[in-house]
């Protein structure tokens, strides 16, 4: 049971670190709406983003490792699920925010998830990596 709340504490840490984090940064990188040649809007979103997005969260899980240099989760197995799960939730997460948020302003909302899946994905594997046992 202790493995289970520390896996949910983790989790929630990676997710809320990502959303409240990351919504300034956000804003500074909205898509450009582009008139198409039929007069359809188009959404222009390079893939460069999504490098800057995975940059950002490399550099807070490195800062991450000052703060709490131990980890949370006790084996592998646990760390390993929180390493695919975490970037699934907060893409996710940011995906519906985005949506409820932005969407009714006219916004696309479906590059949330990839920016919020590369963030934290970044952010975990750097964790994963160098965090040192209990």
């Amino acid at each position: 049971m202790e493995e289970l709340v520390a896996l949910l504490v983790q989790l929630v840490l990676e997710v809320g670190l990502q959303i409240f984090g990351s919504l300034g940064f956000d804003f500074a990188t909205e898509s450009r709406n582009k008139k198409g040649d039929k007069g359809e809007t188009r959404e222009h979103d390079g893939c460069g983003w999504l490098v800057a997005f995975a940059v950002f969260g490399g550099i807070c899980g490195g800062l991450s490792l000052i703060f709490a240099p131990k980890l949370l989760l006790p084996n592998i197995g646990l760390r390993v699920a929180n390493l695919v799960c975490a970037p699934l939730v907060a893409g996710g997460v940011s995906y519906l925010v985005a949506r409820h948020v932005w969407a009714p302003q006219g916004q696309s909302a479906g590059h949330h998830f990839w920016r919020g899946f590369w963030f934290a994905l970044a952010f975990g594997l750097v964790r994963f990596a160098y965090a040192t046992q209990r």
